[in-house]
Formats: C-alpha cells, structure tokens, sequence
C-alpha cells in the first residue's frame, strides 16, 4: 500500500487559518492579521514564502493590504461572518439598500443640489440615501466612514473635508473592494472612483473670455478655509489661458484661513463676519495693485467680496473692475450687478456619483473611473472691455 505524500500547500493552510478565525469571529472586517514574522515562524516556512502566498490572498479577495502597515481582513469576508446587531434586525435594516453621502456643510449650495441629485437617481433605483454632514472635520469624517460600514450600507459617496489630500480609511475601503466615489474633487495618493467638475477648462474658459474682451491686467483671487485640488485645478487653467495667449500671469491672492475650533461663537462674532475679513483683505489687494482692471475669483464667495472690495474702494464694475465668478450663486441674475459666473452641472454631479457607485456595488472588480462633467461660462453685467487701462 502506497502512502501519499502530498502535502496542502501553504497558501491553502493559511487561507484555511484566516477563515478558521473569522468564522470563530476571532477577527472580523478591517482587523489586522499577524505580521509576516509571525506567521512564518506559526508555520514554520519562510517569510519569502509568506509573502507569496499572502499575494495570492490579496487576489481572492480575502485580504488587502496597505503599504507599511500590514494585512487586512478583507470587508467582503467580513460581511458574510458578521452577526447582526438585534435592533437592527428587529427595524429591518438589513434589508434595506441603503446608501450614505458625507459632505463637509449641509447648507452650502453644491451640497444641496449634489443631494437632490444623488437622491433623486438612486430612489429610482429602489435605494435609500442617507446624508450626514462632516462639518469640514477630517476626523469625523473618518469616524463616519468607519460608522457608516459597520450599520451596513451597501456604498459611501463623499465629498471631502477642505484641505485634505489623503485619507487612510478612503483607501482601506477602496482597497478592499468597497463601493466608494469621491464627489468635486480627488485625493492623492488614493486611486479611487471620483466624479468632478472641470474645473480646468472653466477657468481656462473664464480667463480667455476675459483677455478676448481686452484686458491684460488680470489677477487670480481667492481666499478660503482651506485649499483642495479643485482650488488648485482652477489655478492651472488660469494660468494656462495666460500661458496660450502669451500673457504674463497677473498678480495672486490666494489666501486659506482655517478658523480656530477651539473659539466660542461669541469669539467668532468678535472677529468679524466672514464675507467682511474676506472683503477687507481683497480691497488691500486690489490697492496694492492698482493695474489691474479684472478679476478672476475662484469661489463665489471670493468673487461676492472682489464685488464689495470694489464698491468700497469706488471702483465701477465692469467699467473699472470686471470680476467672474467661479460657481454660481441663487437669484445671482437679479443682484444689483449681474455676475459671470463659470456654472457647474451641481445636480448632474449628484446623479453620476450615484450612477457610478451602484455600477461598482454591481461589478466592484471594474477598472477605477474618474468622471469629469464640463463646465460652461454665463456671462452677465460684471465683465465689459477695460477702460481705464493704465
């Protein structure tokens, strides 16, 4: 009698070991493994060996892993292990296809029509959206994501936190597989799915329209919390118009002011209104710089304060002053100087994220996307040639 020697492979002990462990609910979704050390000297192999079979794991899907920190129980294992907490059972949530979009304020108006748009889309699709706010705080939005996973939504579309350009829960779900879209702008470091604005070639389209009507004196303003790729991709554009129509770049105010946590409301107040420190800063610019006969702002806000700066200072829009306006602004065609604005396609944003999510709930192995959505130039009453060039 011939006894047999073969032996299981060592990728299919430590696969074996792993479920063994989940099953058990020793570990569950996004809990670390033992280090590569560890599980050599458990089974007696080599780390070299370790290490290729780990690389076969990370391809079944049972674990992912981050560079520098280690393994991970993949969330695709982990759903199908995890006990459901009783009262969520008891309310049905398990069946429900929920869906959740953070974004950093509520109240802003791309927030509002990214919502209505996402909303919109996925209730036709027989989901539910749930929204919370992040309050432009990284730290809660990282508790949310994690939160958000762990009640059971089947995808995650966020607009991120101003100023952040890379974010390690972002990346752990995008590595294991987990529906998530990034809305208005990327973060790098991490390769995920978003949907953005072109934020470029509005700018590039803002500043031609400005040189085409005569000016050559054009300055880049923007003043805001905290900077972010959008920001920096407006930027670009500005100075790609120059750059084709060989102009030298005009001067730059780009200033990011974060305010202090830590102030009361009362603190706050005592500082001043927001619009106020903004209008005050740009009226020192724009006297600093007396050349200038336009203005491209690159946020609304930014271009309401150019607006008031110029009032301030007695300087007639757009006979001395012509200002666009990056994102547009409700009832802005009946404000007392009508602005041109670079529009973007805000509810459109909201239907493709959610468009782009469920196809990545359907097919999570697909290729990342990023969507670019154009933007287009309305002009109104606050560009006009320059007349009073210096």
């Amino acid at each position: 009698m011939t006894r047999s020697t073969k032996r299981t492979p060592l990728y299919s002990q430590i696969r074996d070991y792993i479920l063994a462990n989940i099953q058990q609910f020793h570990w569950q979704a996004d809990d670390q493994l033992p280090t590569e050390l560890e599980l050599a000297e458990k089974f007696n192999v080599s780390r070299f060996t370790v290490k290729k079979a780990m690389s076969e794991l990370v391809k079944e899907g049972l674990i992912y892993r981050i560079q520098g920190k280690g393994s991970y129980i993949s969330q695709v294992v982990g759903e199908e292990n995890r006990a459901i907490p009783l009262q969520a059972a008891e309310a049905g949530v398990s069946t429900m296809k929920l869906i959740v979009l953070l974004t950093p304020h509520m109240q802003s108006s791309l927030s509002a029509s990214i919502l209505t748009g996402a909303e919109y889309y996925l209730a036709e699709q027989g989901y539910q959206l749930i929204v919370r706010s992040t309050r432009n705080e990284q730290e809660l939005e990282r508790q949310l994501l994690v939160d958000s996973v762990r009640m059971g939504v089947r995808g995650v579309m966020i607009f991120p936190v101003d100023g952040e350009t890379y974010n390690e829960e972002i990346l752990r779900l995008t590595l294991n597989k987990f529906p998530v879209v990034v809305i208005d702008r990327y973060l790098r470091g991490v390769e995920t799915n978003c949907v953005c604005s072109d934020n470029v070639g509005g700018a590039y389209n803002a500043v031609s329209h400005l040189i085409e009507l005569g000016h050559q004196k054009i300055a880049f303003v923007v003043v805001h919390d905290r900077n972010t790729t959008s920001l920096e991709e407006r930027i670009a554009g500005y100075e790609r118009a120059l750059s084709a129509n060989h102009y030298p770049f005009g001067p730059r105010l780009a200033c990011f002011e974060s305010e202090d946590p830590e102030l009361t409301p009362e603190q706050r107040e005592k500082q001043g209104d927001q619009l106020e420190r903004m209008t005050l800063r740009i009226q020192a610019f724009l006297k600093q710089n007396p050349t200038v006969t336009a203005v491209f702002a690159a946020t609304t806000y930014s271009g309401l304060a150019t607006l008031q700066a110029a009032e301030n200072l007695g300087l007639r829009v757009p006979e001395q002053l012509s200002v666009v306006l990056c994102d547009d602004f409700e009832h802005s065609g009946i404000s007392r100087i009508p602005p041109t604005c670079v529009v973007q396609q805000e509810s459109k944003l909201g239907i493709e994220a959610a468009r782009l999510l469920l196809s990545i709930i359907d097919n999570p192995l697909q290729e990342r996307k990023k969507l670019t959505l154009p933007t287009h130039l309305v002009v109104r009453q606050s560009t006009a040639p320059p007349t009073n060039i210096i």
